[in-house]
């Protein structure tokens, strides 16, 4: 018998992040620079920054990262660099 096949849960594609919601779903850029999905657990606010804490869906764990790096559309993350997004928060290797 086949195997079913996992479906990722939808993401909000066209809107924007800060509009995000506990329980929603997006990506963010790994400290390798590239788009994880995960799960929206907690929103804050911290130093004039909206912070999210997510739950990687393909590792388990869990990151605290701000809005500038996410999305909910991976396309718009490919190619782009933490550092360039949000250079306040994240310094250049």
């Amino acid at each position: 018998m086949p195997r079913k096949k996992k479906e990722k849960p939808k993401t909000r594609e066209e809107e924007d992040i800060n509009l995000a919601e506990i329980g929603d779903y997006c990506y963010y850029l790994s400290v390798n620079n590239k788009p994880i999905f995960a799960e929206v657990l907690k929103i804050t606010e911290e130093n004039g920054y909206k912070v999210l804490q997510l739950m990687d869906q393909t590792e388990g764990k869990y990151v605290n990262v701000v809005t500038e790096i996410c999305s909910f559309d991976d396309k718009k993350l490919k190619g782009k660099k933490r550092h360039d997004l949000c250079p306040e928060v994240y310094k250049k290797r």
